[in-house]
């Protein structure tokens, strides 16, 4: 048994932040501050203490200074590598990120969905329509067809429902490569359900979605579905990109 003392003790997570989107992103914008930007915040800090009397006065008592400026060394700067596609190879931009060129470009192995299942709640009905519309307009540039899924709406939500659809439905068909679920908001039981059936009892691809991610503007949507098709893809065996580093 571990007792823990209140007064030390300090909540953590953001469980309760997820249902403020506003609150979220800033907290998300303070997590992801660039190496100039913690810099900055770092020198602002030192010259905040060096510029209020207690603070000064509390080091000087323990006959301690701080520098204004953090101290500054030579690092090994590796070199930029090139990221390989099927047709071209490019360097990364400076935020070493290249989801963009991988969407819109042909991976090194594409893996086509011609045998797949989507199941969805009644009410989120619209928005599995927008989501195959979706698929199919950007499935395209990655070299990726998407073909009719079947499909199967629940009448409700629950657990057990989601749970016996899945086991009628494959057991009911011989070859399935995917199993696509949107499930209405951030459910882990349902998440969690879905994914011991389908990695544990009858293991087959998976791909669970948040109904809630494909809500909002079209950029969002069509960013979050991209997104979608390249982990899919690799879970159906595909390559998404390469580099050149030897084993």
């Amino acid at each position: 048994m571990v007792l823990l003392v209140p007064e030390l003790t300090f909540l953590t997570g953001l469980s309760d932040l997820r249902k403020n989107n506003r609150m979220l992103k800033e907290v998300m914008w303070e997590m992801i501050q660039s190496p100039q930007q913690h810099y900055q915040r770092l020198i602002s800090l030192l010259c905040r203490v060096r510029d209020t009397p207690e603070a000064s006065r509390e080091l000087e008592r323990w006959g301690l200074r701080l520098d204004t400026d953090i101290y500054k060394t030579q690092a090994h700067i590796l070199p930029m590598e090139r990221i390989n596609l099927r047709h071209r190879s490019f360097l990364p931009a400076e935020e070493l990120g290249w989801h963009r060129e991988v969407a819109k470009e042909v991976p090194i192995a594409v893996i086509s969905i011609s045998s797949w299942l989507l199941i969805y709640p009644k009410r989120v009905q619209h928005l599995a329509k927008d989501l195959l519309t979706a698929m199919r307009n950007n499935c395209g540039a990655m070299g990726m067809q998407v073909g009719q899924p079947m499909v199967q709406e629940l009448r409700d939500d629950r657990i057990e429902t989601y749970v016996r659809t899945i086991q009628s439905s494959l057991g009911s068909r011989d070859k399935v490569q995917l199993l696509l679920c949107i499930i209405p908001g951030s459910r882990d039981d349902v998440y969690g359900a879905i994914k011991k059936l389908c990695c544990v009892q009858t293991p087959v691809p998976s791909q669970v979605i948040n109904a809630q991610s494909l809500t909002g503007h079209p950029g969002k949507i069509r960013s979050v579905v991209q997104k979608v098709l390249l982990q899919i893809n690799c879970k159906l065996g595909g390559q998404l990109w390469g580099v050149d580093i030897p084993l």
